[in-house]
């Protein structure tokens, strides 16, 4: 397993998939799809998982989210929740910024810095994972991967 350094922010809706443009050539090369092809060679059925992250809501208090996720074979999903932990203390150094600290914080009920965050999945394209904040936009999320699964297989 690779250290990310390339995680993509996507927004969730109307059952697509769309990447957030982040200016930087690295997400501009197909590797995305490079990724979503090996996912999918893993077996019929997409592996999905979860991990926890805590989150410091006070002085005194953490409270844990439940990361859930989408992945190809060789990821295990324990393996990959210290950098989840990082990603969400802003501890990871990465290409681009993800706002995941943000979204993680407001899933915890914490305020956020009044920005609107639209992300609500993100892949790690050089792991083959990618990851959402609730269960709702886990299941959405397998469902649109399996359509674009039936969609290239026709091609």
């Amino acid at each position: 397993m690779k250290t990310p350094w390339l995680i993509q922010r996507c927004e969730l809706g109307g059952r697509k998939l769309r990447y957030d443009y982040m200016g930087s050539s690295e997400f501009e090369v197909g590797d995305q799809a490079k990724s979503l092809k090996r996912i999918f060679a893993s077996g019929p059925m997409m592996r999905t998982g979860s991990a926890i992250v805590k989150v410091v809501t006070s002085a005194v208090s953490e409270q844990e989210v439940t990361v859930h996720m989408v992945a190809g074979e060789g990821l295990v999903f324990a393996d990959y929740q210290p950098f989840l932990q990082q990603l969400s203390e802003c501890k990871l150094r990465l290409q681009e910024r993800t706002d995941f600290d943000k979204a993680v914080t407001a899933v915890a009920g914490w305020p956020v810095d009044g920005r609107l965050i639209r992300t609500n999945v993100w892949f790690d394209f050089q792991n083959d994972v990618l990851w959402t904040l609730s269960e709702d936009d886990l299941k959405t999320l397998v469902s649109v991967l399996s359509d674009i699964r039936r969609t290239w297989a026709k091609k």
